[in-house]
């Protein structure tokens, strides 16, 4: 019996800011486990390590990843147009709990901003 498959083409990533410098500053592990959770995003679904922010930051996507006892995240933004925005990546501290600090969820916000506005002028054309 043949079954047909549906092939999609994956959706591109637009770094924002310094996004894809942060990632690489990140220890090779991590790199993988995220790398892979954007190629989900990419193929249009949700990583396993992958989960919604809530708020202001709603539509946002945090991958979370851990390595030699420390916790990295990235956010990510999938559901505006077909690209996948990458926002921020960075070390979790452990100054405030599980809770994402205050500064990072404001560069976040800065970031998700510039990804609305590049998105914008994109959808307009020159």
């Amino acid at each position: 019996m043949f079954v047909q498959q549906q092939i999609h083409p994956l959706k591109p990533i637009v770094w924002v800011g310094p996004a894809r410098r942060e990632l690489k500053d990140l220890p090779r592990d991590v790199q993988r486990t995220i790398g892979v959770a954007l190629w989900f995003a990419q193929k249009g679904s949700a990583h396993p390590a992958a989960a919604p922010m809530r708020g202001n930051l709603a539509g946002v996507i945090e991958v979370r990843a851990d390595s030699h006892r420390s916790t990295y995240r990235l956010m990510y933004l999938a559901k505006l147009g077909s690209v996948v925005y990458v926002l921020c990546a960075f070390q979790k501290k452990a100054t405030s709990g599980i809770a994402t600090p205050k500064p990072i969820l404001n560069r976040v916000a800065e970031r998700l901003r510039q990804a609305r506005k590049l998105h914008d002028q994109t959808e307009r054309g020159p």
